[in-house]
Parts: C-alpha cells; structure tokens; sequence
C-alpha cells in the first residue's frame, strides 16, 4: 500500500494523456541531443586537440539564447504545440545533414561548428516552448510534479544515451551510431503530434515587440523573487554548466587519459546523479522552503566543479561527478518551479524567454573556461569557476534575501 501510494505521488501527472505524450516526446529528444553532444565533443576533441576549440563548439550549442526573449513572444503568441513539433523536425535536418556528411567522408570540423550554431538556434525556442508548455498541461496543484518528472525523466534517459553512445562510438564509429540520433529527433516529433492540448488564449498580441519586451523587464524589476531566480539561473550557466557542457570531454582525454566510452561513463554518473536528485523532488507531495533547497543545491554544485578541479583519478571523478549532478537537479528542478509557480500566465512564455537568455552565460563561461584550459590547464578553469560560483551564490542570496525564505 505505502509502495503504490508512493509511486501514484511520483507518476501522478503522467496520468494526464497530453503531459504523458509531451515526456516521452522528451525523453526520445534529450536521447538524441545528449548521444550527438557525445559524438560530436569527441570527435572535436581529436580532431583539434584543443581545449578551447572545443569549449567553442560546446558555446555554439546554445547560439539562441540571445534571441530568447523574442523567442518567449512567439511562444505567448501562437501554438506551442505546433511550435515544439516545428522546432523538432528542425533537430532532425541537422542531424540528417551531419549524417549525410560523415557518410560520405566528407564531415569537417567547420562543419560541425556551423550546424550546432544552427541547432542552438532551435534548442533556445525548443526549451522555452516546452518549459511553458507543462503548465498549460496540468493542473497547478500538479506542477511540481510535473517540472521533477519531466527533469527525472530527462535524467534517465541521458544515462542510457551516454553510455550507449560512447560504447556505440567505440565500436561501430561516428556515422552509424549517428543513425541512432536520427531514429530519436523524428521519433520525438510522432509524439507531439498525438497531443491534443487544452485550448488556450494567445497572449502578447495587440502590443508591439519592443512594448512585449518593455512589460517583461518591468515585471521582473517589481518581482524580486523572479529577479533573484534569474540571476541565479544566469550565475549557474556561467560557472556551473561549464563543468559537464564542455570541459569533462577535455578533462576526460588530458587528465584521466580515457576513450569515449570512459567519457560516456563520467557524463553517465553526472546524469545518474541529477536523476536522483530530481526523482526525489517527484516524490515528495509538498515541498517546504524550496528556495532554501534551491540555494543550498546551487553551492553543493560549485563546491562539486572545485573537488573536480582537485582528483586526477578516474573512479574519484566519476563520485565528484555523480554529487554534482545530485546538487545540479536539486538546484534547477527548485528554479523551475518556482519561476512557473511564481509568474502570471499570461506573461509566462516571456518570463521564460528571459529564464532561457540567462542561458546565454553558459556559452559566455564556456569560452572564458576554454581559454583559462587553454592558457593554463582544464583544472585550473574548473577551480576558477568553482570558486567564483560559491562566491557570487551566497552574494546574490545576502542582497535579495527574500529567495531564501520563498516556500
């Protein structure tokens, strides 16, 4: 009976079809991205031998996110559901396109930098589409819920395409195991299309770009807690991020010396970690002072990137790792939902085209910690960054104290 009354807490917003339909439609896209993120890391990494080429290629990913509060208009405006089934089909050319090329034997590095610009453009717009989405799917009293499942899920099938890849890459080579990522974009968009959303309002019309732009800043410039979440989610992208985005390849190859299945399994542990961390907050019905759980899982983080910094041993790596990622999801499931939780409907998609241009300090870290690895070593960029993360956390929760006690 506490078994089944357990796991109805944890399932219970997969009972709605079209939230159901929306989480295996992002398992099958996170399977996709993180297995050609794999790939593609690796194959940058041998192809230059450097650590700040590839620090580049891991900032390109995320090329959108300067458009995101323009993107959070479309999204208020029109259909996400078309919008997000659009945004998919678009992962899939890409990939189609990179595919193509490695067949052929005619794939160059400038290549994979053009189309992951390219695909940043989609995975900016993706990510603000399907973070808005959830609440147009569940009821409010679901969405804890809902946001923890969706991230657990994530989380899970991140493990498996890591692992998977980095075996699959070592065996069967680039272009074959890309086939696989493939077969997870268009397989993602089936179903999309099988939901049948509740009908909705388009907000955001009748006023002009610049006056959608001038309400969102206003209306986070009057909400503290929104304003303190959002430099938060911008402090995690620039000091935190880093850490798994683009300098575990690197680290991976000059530290530990390891192969790409090595790689899978070190970015499997950060996964497996951040899946722990947000299957609990699944679990858990009704989670009291979640700023306070927030703050304290953002500097368990950094303090995570800084012990990385210190090991040059393979098993320690994969534990540090592990941790982080445990600190990670308890720090970024809390964020989001407390922005969702915390912002009128009506202005959501906005808020989070704000939420996503935080995102834009994780290809601004990416580069800084690709030149500190390039000038003096992978960890030292990790310490820096570590350091810098704790420090500016506990400064922002000092000044905008409120964030702390927000429940």
């Amino acid at each position: 009976m506490i078994g089944q009354a357990v796991a109805g807490q944890l399932l219970k917003s997969l009972r709605t079809r079209n939230y159901r339909q929306l989480w295996y439609s992002d398992n099958l896209m996170t399977s996709g991205e993180q297995m050609e993120f794999l790939i593609l890391a690796w194959y940058v990494v041998n192809e230059t031998q450097s650590p700040f080429w590839v620090s580049l290629f891991a900032a390109l990913r995320f090329t959108g996110t300067m458009f995101a509060p323009l993107f959070g208009i479309v999204v208020d405006r029109y259909d996400r559901k078309k919008l997000l089934a659009f945004s998919r089909l678009g992962f899939g050319g890409v990939a189609l396109t990179i595919l193509a090329l490695s067949f052929s034997g005619q794939l160059e590095v400038w290549h994979v930098f053009v189309l992951t610009a390219l695909a940043g453009m989609g995975r900016a717009f993706d990510n603000i589409t399907r973070q808005t989405f959830i609440a147009d799917l569940v009821e409010r009293t679901d969405l804890s819920n809902a946001v923890a499942l969706t991230r657990t899920g994530r989380d899970a099938v991140q493990i498996f395409a890591l692992l998977a890849g980095g075996i699959l890459l070592d065996r069967f080579g680039m272009s074959y195991t890309y086939l696989l990522v493939m077969f997870f974009y268009l397989s993602s968009v089936l179903f999309i299309t099988r939901m049948r959303p509740p009908p909705r309002t388009p907000t955001a019309r009748g006023t002009s770009v610049l006056g959608n732009l001038k309400e969102s800043f206003q209306y986070v410039g009057k909400n503290q807690i929104i304003l303190a979440l959002l430099l938060l989610a911008f402090l995690v992208n620039l000091t935190g991020f880093p850490m798994n985005q683009g300098l575990t390849p690197v680290f991976a190859k000059e530290v530990l010396g390891t192969t790409s299945t090595g790689l899978g399994q070190l970015l499997g542990a950060y996964s497996a970690g951040s899946f722990i961390g947000s299957f609990a907050i699944a679990g858990i019905a009704n989670i009291r002072r979640l700023g306070s759980f927030m703050v304290i899982g953002a500097i368990m983080w950094h303090v995570g990137v800084l012990a990385l910094s210190q090991t040059s041993f393979f098993g320690g790596a994969m534990f540090i790792l592990a941790l982080s990622g445990l600190a990670q999801s308890t720090c970024m499931v809390t964020m989001s939902i407390l922005l969702l939780g915390n912002t009128s409907a009506d202005i959501r998609g906005r808020i989070q085209g704000l939420r996503s241009l935080a995102v834009y300090g994780l290809p601004i870290g990416l580069l800084i910690s690709g030149g500190i690895a390039e000038g003096f070593s992978v960890s030292a960029a990790l310490a820096i960054n570590g350091i810098v993360g704790i420090v500016v956390t506990i400064a922002i929760v000092l000044r905008l104290r409120g964030v702390w006690q927000v429940p």
